[in-house]
């Protein structure tokens, strides 16, 4: 899984998932530090404007959280939406994890395919509600 599937994974994870999965990990792993954060941010989202080389409009901002770990050497960094600090840690600490390779590797791995699944299927229910959607004439 590269690595922008997996930070994606991560902050859409359940947070209670997310957060004993993390858990375990500390509990077995020494040695986390926090190298920035948890802190909250805005991030603009952009879109492409049509007909020009690469003008953007900015749409409007989210609101996200975001921490960076090192655990065992290896750096992990986590985001979440909105107000979670306690999420962007739980997910550097995945993330990190995934990267140290051994058992907690594999777990983290589950739970990001799993949480893509959950996405995709969520996706593709809105989408068939959408479509079955029928506005009246007036």
């Amino acid at each position: 899984m590269s690595p922008e599937h997996r930070f994606e994974a991560l902050a859409a994870a359940e947070a209670a998932d997310l957060e004993a999965l993390a858990n375990d990990i500390l509990a077995e792993v020494p040695g986390v530090e926090v190298i920035a954060g948890p802190e909250s941010v805005s991030a603009p989202i952009r879109l492409p404007i049509p007909g020009t080389d690469s003008s953007t409009a900015v749409l409007g901002h989210v609101g996200l959280s975001r921490c960076t770990v090192e655990l065992g050497g290896v750096r992990g960094d986590g985001y979440r939406s909105g107000y979670d600090p306690v999420g962007a840690v739980a997910a550097a600490v995945c993330d990190a994890a995934a990267q140290l390779g051994g058992p907690h590797a594999a777990r983290v791995e589950h739970l990001c395919r799993q949480t893509a699944e959950q996405v995709q299927h969520a996706t593709r229910e809105r989408a068939r509600r959408v479509a079955a959607t029928r506005l009246a004439e007036a």
